[in-house]
Order: C-alpha cells, then structure tokens, then sequence
C-alpha cells in the first residue's frame, strides 16, 4: 500500500505535516496533492521513508511533472491537473517495482540506559543536539525489565499512557502516540522493555520527565 492524494481547497500551509503523520502512521512513502478550481496546477508535498528515495522516484516522473525539489525523504512538487493521473499511475507503479510493501521500519538504538541513573538534569541536556532532522534524529534509548504500574489509552483509545517503575522503586511516565491498540496486550504488573526518547513533560508548570515510546515488548 502505497499512500497517494489529491484534492480540492486543502491547504498548502499544512500538506507537507499531514504528509508526515500519514507516513508516521502507516509506513509508507505518502504525496498529497491540492488543486484549486481556479489553477491548472496543484501543488503538493511527500515523505518517505528509509529504503526507498522518494526524490530519486520524482525524476523518474519528471516528464509529467511541473516542477519538484527536495531529497531523498521529503520533495515539494507541482503537476497540472491533466496529468495527475498519468503521474499517479507511474509513481505507484515506481514504488511497486521497489518493493516498497516489503519495508518495514527499523529502530536504530543508541543506548541502553537504566531508568535509575537519569534525572532532570540529564535529559535537558540533549538539547545540546538540536537542531533534530533527518540528518540529526532524536536518540532513541531502550529501557529494559520496567514493571507497568499503570496503563491506560487516551483520546478515545488512540494513545497509550504508562507508568512504569524500576527495581528500585523510581518511576516515569510513558506515552506511544498512536499506540492505543496495545492496551489491551498489557496489563498491570508486567515486565516489559521500551524504546524511545527522553523528553520533559511541563504540566501545571512543573516538569517530569517522560519517555516517548517508539517500540515496546514484554520482557524475555
């Protein structure tokens, strides 16, 4: 499945973030298109992901194109309303040959931490490495054999929130934005291992620190 839109009175200011979530979400290359009734040429953007290059493709349809730019994980591109399904048909025909049903996301690891030995302090000092982006991405940390003192789902079942605790008793907050659907696989009391990065949470102006989860699993 690959992931391929166009229509009329979206708005530019906001294609290329919900380009982003689609792709975030299902794991595919995605490309939104807007048209206007007034212009014979919409505009659009487009996110990939790692194992297939998505401005690499767009040249590949350049002779449909109007115009595009960008690099290998996120293009802007414009393309004339008669020829949108001309370009539709060989880019997905592009990502067909690629393979790209076939990708599945890979979690690069940075370190294993234990949740005992970060404070406050600690995690605020990763902003030292901003900017993040494509070439600069978030550590990720795994965090291992945390018991689930808590779980929930949020925003009708769309999130998932977890407290979880150490063998010595410290505890931190968890949330896996889109992960709502694993709810049901954990319960309190279980063992478990998680990826993902450190941030602090602000909340009723006072800070905690909080993991975003990016990958979870019992502990073995």
């Amino acid at each position: 499945m690959q992931l391929f839109f166009g229509g009329i009175g979206w708005h530019t200011g906001v294609i290329g973030i919900v380009a982003s979530k689609i792709t975030d979400i299902y794991y595919k290359p995605s490309i939104l298109l807007c048209f206007e009734e007034e212009n014979n040429v919409g505009k659009g953007s487009g996110r990939s992901i790692q194992g297939f290059d998505l401005h690499d493709a767009l040249m590949k349809c350049k002779d449909v194109l109007a115009g595009f730019g960008g690099h290998s994980m996120a293009v802007g591109l414009s393309v004339k309303k008669e020829n949108f399904e001309k370009f539709k048909e060989q880019f997905l025909e592009i990502t067909k040959e690629a393979k790209v049903t076939d990708l599945v996301p890979i979690l690069n690891i940075d370190d294993t931490i234990n949740l005992d030995d970060i404070n406050k302090e600690m995690v605020k000092s990763l902003s030292y490495l901003e900017p993040f982006g494509a070439g600069n991405q978030m550590p990720i940390f795994a965090f291992k054999n945390l018991k689930i003192d808590a779980i929930r789902s949020l925003t009708e079942g769309k999130h998932l929130k977890l407290v979880l605790k150490s063998n010595k008793n410290n505890y931190v907050d968890a949330i896996g934005f889109n992960l709502g659907y694993l709810s049901n696989n954990y319960k309190i009391g279980d063992r478990i291992d998680i990826a993902g990065n450190l941030e602090i949470n602000n909340f009723n102006g006072a800070d905690s620190i909080q993991i975003n989860i990016k990958d979870i699993m019992k502990s073995i």
